[in-house]
């Protein structure tokens, strides 16, 4: 410990002493004889020290043990805590470094507060050579704190509570996600469990886009007004005036320009500059129905998908009765175009009745999707499609329920015989390597820049994962 923590652990204890005297002095009218430890007297006191992991620091800590219970040196905690404490009327008021919380006791009193509200010590705060003792975890919780994992740690801010949702990394190593409720609000999460900020709070981020070097993102708002974010120091700004309707935001790779989906329908694609905020139509085919448009890494192509319906038929009176729809044709398909030439048609690669989920765009044109059988009949597969329209499966030995382009793999996440999840990096030699298994279910990953680091979502927690060591960072 360094001098000037050692010097603040003294001072406390000299506060604390000096406080809990005043306040045994007033109880008896004034006197001026010695302070007794009246907990001891009823009980022995056994001196003992205690190693926790606090904020992902090691700290040792003073512990008596008395009527069976461990109390721990109040002033060591709260300097490890980064905590204040001041003292005054016989009472100890702890304040938590970000000055939401603040806990107000006494020695020997099992009664306290915690910001203003009653709450009992199983055992009371005690006296016991020169400094307070008191329970870890009332302190703990009550400072905003959590005590989690195992081994138990300390966390000095609790993890943030809720169901959370697509989670996307950012260029400095932290995490994106989207807490759900009636105002979704987009977190900024730290490896350090505890370690967050809210970054956008008024439900607006709709549709959250991550540029390909995780240093921006863009969303829209209800208007459909589009916005940029920097993902370092949280500043936005509006991307033009234009309010049409805008989905499925796709980065190019150079961070300059952003695609998207455009129109009440859903008919257009569209881009427009990150700088000037300038709207440039690239396809208006009246095709309607477009989705999950995906950009290749070099810029060059996008692939989308169109959800063809049923066509609509009747005799040339055009009765009611006469009307009939034809679903033969309908479904999902995929279509690729070229973003470098000009009025450039698009190209329909598919005709398979599957539905269709997650489409990567490779830079040769190869499109590599999740294929699902609409009645649910047969598993989930893997499938790619080349130019030339030659789709063939990708063998798994699960059934992949998530993909993402990482570079020059795919990273895919699915489900085993033996029921557990596994999360695999695929080359494009075709090479697997395996990167994270559980026996619970993941629903969504993301994977970093580097490829090294994966978020995942389990049952609505988000995880951390490096080097298939998990780390849970919401609960």
């Amino acid at each position: 410990m360094k001098k000037s923590q050692w010097l603040s652990v003294l001072m406390t204890s000299v506060l604390l002493t000096t406080a809990v005297s005043a306040s045994v002095q007033a109880a008896s009218g004034g006197s001026k004889a010695p302070v007794q430890n009246t907990a001891a007297k009823t009980a022995k006191v056994k001196e003992g020290q205690a190693s926790w992991t606090i904020n992902g620091a090691q700290a040792t800590l003073k512990t008596i043990e008395i009527g069976g219970y461990k109390l721990y040196a109040l002033g060591q905690l709260t300097t490890a805590l980064g905590a204040s404490l001041t003292s005054g009327t016989g009472s100890v008021v702890i304040t938590d470094a970000a000055g939401l919380h603040t806990i107000t006791l006494k020695a020997g009193s099992k009664s306290y507060t915690v910001d203003g509200t009653a709450r009992s010590f199983t055992t009371a705060p005690t006296v016991s050579g020169g400094k307070l003792y008191v329970e870890l975890s009332a302190i703990v919780y009550g400072l905003g704190g959590e005590l989690y994992g195992s081994p138990l740690e300390i966390l000095s801010a609790a993890r943030p509570q809720g169901e959370f949702s697509t989670p996307q990394w950012a260029a400095d190593g932290t995490i994106l996600a989207t807490l759900e409720g009636d105002a979704e609000q987009m977190y900024k999460l730290s490896a350090t469990p505890g370690t967050y900020r809210v970054l956008e709070s008024d439900g607006q981020a709709s549709g959250f886009a991550v540029s390909a070097d995780r240093s921006q993102g863009a969303f829209t708002d209800e208007t459909g007004q589009l916005y940029v974010i920097n993902l370092s120091n949280g500043q936005i700004k509006a991307l033009g005036t234009d309010t049409s309707v805008k989905t499925d935001l796709a980065w190019a790779a150079d961070g300059k320009t952003l695609y998207f989906v455009q129109g009440d329908k859903q008919e257009k694609l569209a881009k427009v500059s990150v700088d000037t905020g300038e709207i440039t139509t690239v396809l208006a085919d009246k095709v309607e129905n477009k989705s999950e448009l995906g950009i290749s890494p070099d810029g060059t192509k996008a692939v989308y998908i169109v959800n063809i319906t049923g066509t609509a038929k009747n005799d040339a009176d055009s009765t009611e009765d006469s009307l009939t729809v034809d679903y033969s044709k309908a479904g999902e398909q995929l279509y690729t175009l070229d973003l470098t030439a000009k009025d450039a048609a698009p190209a329909a690669i598919t005709t398979s009745d599957d539905n269709k989920l997650y489409p990567e765009i490779a830079n040769d044109g190869t499109v590599t999707y999740l294929s699902a059988d609409p009645n649910g009949n047969a598993l989930n597969t893997l499938k790619s499609v080349k130019t030339d329209k030659t789709a063939a499966n990708l063998q798994l030995d699960i059934e992949p329920n998530w993909i993402e382009q990482a570079g020059s793999s795919l990273v895919v996440s699915g489900t085993a015989a033996d029921g557990s999840s596994r999360i695999y990096s695929i080359a494009a030699t075709g090479a697997k390597t395996e990167l994270f298994r559980t026996t619970e279910s993941v629903s969504e990953v993301a994977v970093s820049a580097d490829g090294s680091k994966l978020a995942v979502t389990i049952n609505g927690k988000l995880w951390e994962i490096v080097n298939g060591k998990a780390v849970q960072l919401t609960k």
